[in-house]
């Protein structure tokens, strides 16, 4: 009982993060429409950006965490202002064409830079932990995930409170009525790839901090997102961290009694269970904002 408690608490830590990674991901799908290839390296941009301002001077990767969502934010703005806008009007197929080779380019860029070796941020508390009753809880996965739930409040409040998360909300449900009552969705649509970069910058830092880290880790995080995205909907911020949840319960109970290699597959079973039961996730709409 106390392992399956201790298994618990770690998919829960792990979901939490998942659940802040991916939600990048499912805004600009819900929104855009379009399945961001480039998102998992844009993560592994921001792990980098954590881990040059660690070793240069000594910040703490949490806090440059708004320093990595403002580049993330520049960062999106380009994309979307020099590349997706130009090929929005074509068929989807040409962003997924678009997104793979700006991931290829990207990650290599990386590798030229930073080289293949394994990079990890070592901060003073990665090693400390503390018990709770006969559940052991690593200090540093219990700050991302507290931190992972904050960032993700503050995008569903975004979302859900400010004119403009009301204006993205509107042109993902219909973007001519949005259109008819003065949103311009191109201005909506930047915006929404600004913040999904400003989210996957930031949660490079949080995943900087779990772990080591290599240029070419993106490929492995946009099938994480792209299951969370698909386990939890596309419809709510909270659908997010639903799938978030299940994900990060799946990979450590199957981690742990099955094998490490054997996640990413018993993930994508889970995810056609689900599909079958609820089309659209377990929380999801057609459109992100739709209840």
């Amino acid at each position: 009982m106390e392992l399956i408690l201790q298994l618990l608490i770690e998919g829960l830590l792990l979901g939490g993060f998942y659940s802040f990674m991916a939600l990048g991901f499912a805004l600009s799908w819900g929104v855009m429409g379009i399945i961001n290839l480039s998102y998992g390296t844009f993560i592994v941009i921001g792990a980098y950006l954590a881990y040059t301002l660690h070793r240069l001077s000594g910040v703490d990767p949490i806090l440059s965490i708004p320093f990595s969502f403002l580049a993330g934010v520049v960062f999106g703005y380009l994309v979307q202002t020099v590349f997706i806008r130009r090929i929005m009007t074509f068929e989807s197929f040409m962003v997924l064409i678009l997104t793979f080779g700006l991931d290829i380019a990207l990650s290599h860029g990386l590798n030229l830079i930073f080289k293949a070796d394994i990079r990890s941020i070592d901060v003073p508390y990665a090693e400390s932990s503390f018990f709770v009753g006969p559940v052991i809880i690593t200090a540093v996965k219990l700050l991302v995930f507290v931190i992972s739930l904050v960032l993700t409040g503050l995008v569903w409040f975004f979302v859900n409170r400010t004119w403009t998360g009301m204006a993205i909300r509107a042109v993902a449900l219909d973007k001519e009525g949005a259109t008819l009552v003065g949103v311009s969705p191109s201005y909506v649509y930047t915006v929404t790839m600004a913040l999904s970069t400003g989210i996957a910058f930031s949660s490079g830092n949080l995943y900087g901090v779990l772990q080591g880290f290599t240029p070419f880790d993106g490929g492995l995080l946009t099938v994480k997102a792209f299951l969370v995205s698909i386990l939890g909907g596309l419809g709510r911020v909270e659908s997010a961290l639903i799938g978030g949840i299940f994900l990060g319960l799946s990979e450590t109970f199957v981690g742990f009694y099955v094998g490490e290699d054997w996640k990413v597959f018993f993930a994508l079973i889970l995810m056609i269970a689900i599909l079958l039961v609820k089309p659209r996730g377990l929380m999801g709409g057609k459109f992100y904002g739709e209840a």
